[in-house]
């Protein structure tokens, strides 16, 4: 499977995850400039995606940390693990419950 091919499967994922706690979510095609934009009660969340061999290099980091401070919304990245979702908090490096995604809009 190419890095594409994972890509897309955990952005789906993680997409299905939010849903079910009652989330909005939009999908950015090309992944430009954030993978996901989870809505809830008028609270935004952002979220980069990054499974496979797919790297976060340092600048790319710093320019969606920027992003997250100008929208005023969390970035979340999510990773797959061993066929499991892992959730921090891109800008202190806290896990994140996947049963708790309401924490998110808290914190």
């Amino acid at each position: 499977m190419s890095n594409y091919e994972a890509g897309r499967r955990l952005e789906y994922r993680v997409r299905n995850m939010f849903q079910k706690q009652g989330f909005v979510v939009i999908r950015a095609a090309q992944s430009k400039p954030i993978d996901l934009v989870c809505i809830k009660n008028g609270k935004p969340v952002l979220i980069e995606c990054k499974a496979g061999r797919s790297y976060m290099g340092k600048e790319r980091r710093e320019e969606i940390l920027a992003l997250s401070r100008q929208a005023g919304a969390p970035i979340i990245l999510a990773k797959r693990r061993k066929r499991r979702v892992e959730l921090l908090n891109l800008a202190d490096g806290r896990a994140l419950d996947p049963e708790n995604l309401g924490g998110v809009l808290t914190a």
